[in-house]
């Protein structure tokens, strides 16, 4: 048991041939407190150093819960082509198996956290059968930009597990009110966290009122908020 809070580096084996890193954040004290584990995917455009999840890593951190975020093995390769979808899988698998390797310091509770794809990822990994305890979606790509009646969406109507969807008011790829229809009708239980002047990244736009750090103090509250109240009731 380790007195300092510290990130560690990992390798994650994917597949035969085939690895990428991971970064794990380690509270003090661990494994003391919360024993509640987060998996945190990168947005396509992205890596596991994506500055949302590094800050969102950070909080985690500080408040005692452990994490890990991962490439997706294109971005390890750094490739801008995201892989296909079962590979994408299986290495979000491949992470929540690195948190979960030792019994003596293994969370109790998982979730699942995403940033853009990393999100759809997540979802889609539990609508397979992935196991989590709750999902977090740090802007969750409804439907391809500006077109907000392509929704691709049928998968989230498989998730029983409770769902935050950390959404900004002025993302292209997600439409406020056709989030908010959408969850009326998904049967799990679902909260919405909408930032305003927010983009798909959860970061202010330039035209904005808002300060960065005020948006991204909102992004970090609302997630500590819904982590109190998934693991609290479990």
């Amino acid at each position: 048991m380790e007195s300092n809070p510290r990130t560690e580096e990992v390798t994650l084996a994917v597949a035969a041939g085939l690895s990428t890193s991971g970064s794990v954040g380690i509270p003090e004290w661990w494994p003391s407190g919360h024993r509640v584990g987060v998996v945190l995917s990168h947005d396509a455009g992205s890596n596991k150093d994506q500055e949302l999840l590094v800050r969102v890593q950070d909080e985690l951190v500080r408040r005692g819960y452990l994490s890990i975020r991962y490439n997706f093995p294109y971005a390890q390769q750094n490739k801008k082509r995201p892989d296909p979808l079962p590979l994408l899988e299986k290495t979000l698998r491949a992470a929540v198996a690195a948190l979960l390797r030792d019994p003596q310091t293994a969370p109790a509770q998982i979730l699942l956290a995403g940033a853009g794809l990393g999100a759809r990822v997540a979802a889609q990994g539990l609508a397979h059968g992935l196991k989590a305890d709750a999902l977090i979606c740090l802007g969750f790509p409804l439907h391809p930009s500006g077109k907000p009646s392509q929704q691709k969406s049928d998968f989230l109507f498989r998730l029983i597990c409770p769902v935050l969807f950390v959404q900004g008011t002025r993302d292209p790829y997600c439409r406020i009110d056709r989030l908010e229809s959408l969850l009326r009708r998904i049967g799990a239980p679902t909260q919405l966290a909408a930032i305003e002047d927010a983009d798909h990244s959860l970061a202010v736009i330039k035209r904005s009122w808002r300060s960065a750090e005020d948006v991204q103090a909102e992004v970090r509250r609302a997630v500590v908020r819904f982590l109190e109240q998934v693991t609290r009731t479990r």
